[in-house]
């Protein structure tokens, strides 16, 4: 390769540690960059997303007016009628619909990427951190559905697909606030509060749509489940964002409103959780004794996926690190580099990176999460299947 590439990449390499270390600043701004420009499959796929939600909704709108027409029929029949029938567990799943919820999550994932790039919203491990609250939201939720704690119409909303489209809701929401936040004219002090009132808002906002439908239940009032430790951790929720504020000052403020939020809404489903089980534990003496319950799927599902993130963690961290120190991250092109550019590119910089980048995304949240994740579902369903 000649000189002029050598010198090419190390430029890009070089202005790309620098970007990189000032993404890292908590107080970095998210602020939308007009010269950001959409990937032509970005605005195709944005633009199929529209009219997929305006067909969505102009036949509720329709059935809704009582006039009939072929398009309510197929949305009822194939898509809302399988959910709002299931009390428990997974919505009926068809062949089309399975299809349907497959493509329009990969699309909105598409859609959502190209929005935050488009935002500047950092998208680091931080914000990877950020949203892991909402993956113990979804599933706590889940689990006080499966309890049959949720009153309808909620409950369809806490099976999938349901759940998976109201948790983006949520998490979107909360990083619009925080979003408003650093863009509006306030002093970054102000900012920090602001994000505060507005996260506990949203928990609070939480509590009453998720108390509301949890105390008109048939299973709570036809039991008699004492809902105390759903209301003393929700006021624990509720006050996330005054006693987390130290350990997120590491994150911007669109990370901070949805970790507060998630963490906050989590706290007031697992609330009702331990309602439900301290009922099944002695409060209900017709049911299943405590102490014959099996504690040890618990620990191979939470053990077994531990073990692989400290394992993963261990063997690229510090590659990771090493590359961190010179401003790169693994897997990552530098400003203005298209991956042509890169693989056609030779160069010390390169050699460098690719002696380290197998072993340093081990490392990152991005890589180990998913894996972990896959691990823990994968023995969850063995174990429930078998066991």
């Amino acid at each position: 390769m000649n000189p002029l590439s050598s010198g090419f990449i190390g430029f890009h390499f070089s202005c790309f540690s620098s970007r990189h270390t000032q993404a890292q600043s908590p107080a970095r701004a998210a602020m939308m960059n007009a010269l950001e420009e959409w990937y032509d499959y970005e605005q195709a796929v944005i633009k199929a997303l529209a009219g997929i939600l305006t067909l969505f909704f102009a036949g509720i709108l329709l059935h809704e007016a009582g006039i009939s027409n072929p398009l309510s029929d197929f949305i009822y029949k194939f898509y809302l009628e399988p959910i709002m029938g299931e009390s428990t567990g997974d919505s009926g799943y068809n062949m089309v619909n399975t299809m349907t919820y497959g493509l329009v999550l990969a699309m909105f994932a598409v859609a959502l990427s190209g929005w935050l790039r488009h935002l500047g919203v950092d998208a680091s491990d931080s914000t990877l951190l950020a949203l892991l609250p909402f993956v113990f939201w979804a599933a706590f939720g889940e689990v006080v559905e499966d309890a049959q704690m949720f009153s309808e119409p909620l409950s369809a909303l806490f099976v999938s697909p349901g759940v998976h489209f109201q948790t983006a809701a949520w998490v979107v929401v909360a990083g619009a606030i925080g979003y408003s936040v650093v863009n509006g004219e306030y002093e970054e002090g102000e900012r920090f509060t602001r994000v505060q009132v507005l996260s506990t808002l949203l928990i609070v906002g939480q509590f009453a749509i998720f108390g509301l439908s949890i105390s008109e239940s048939d299973r709570v009032v036809r039991d008699g489940i004492d809902l105390w430790p759903f209301l003393l951790l929700s006021v624990v929720g509720m006050t996330a964002p005054i006693w987390l504020a130290q350990s997120a000052e590491k994150f911007d403020h669109v990370q901070r409103s949805v970790y507060f939020t998630g963490i906050g809404g989590s706290l007031v489903l697992f609330g009702a959780m331990v309602s439900y089980m301290l009922w099944v534990a002695g409060l209900a003496p017709d049911h299943t004794d405590f102490e014959s319950l099996n504690l040890w799927p618990l620990a191979v599902v939470i053990g077994a996926p531990a073990v692989l993130i400290y394992a993963m963690v261990q063997h690229g961290q510090e590659a990771a690190d090493e590359l961190a120190a010179h401003g790169i991250i693994a897997g990552v092109l530098p400003p203005r580099m298209t991956e042509e550019q890169y693989l056609d590119s030779s160069s010390k910089e390169k050699d460098f990176v690719e002696s380290l980048r197998s072993k340093a995304v081990m490392a990152y949240p991005v890589a180990f999460l998913p894996v972990a994740g896959q691990l823990l579902d994968g023995l969850a369903t063995w174990i429930g299947i078998d066991y």
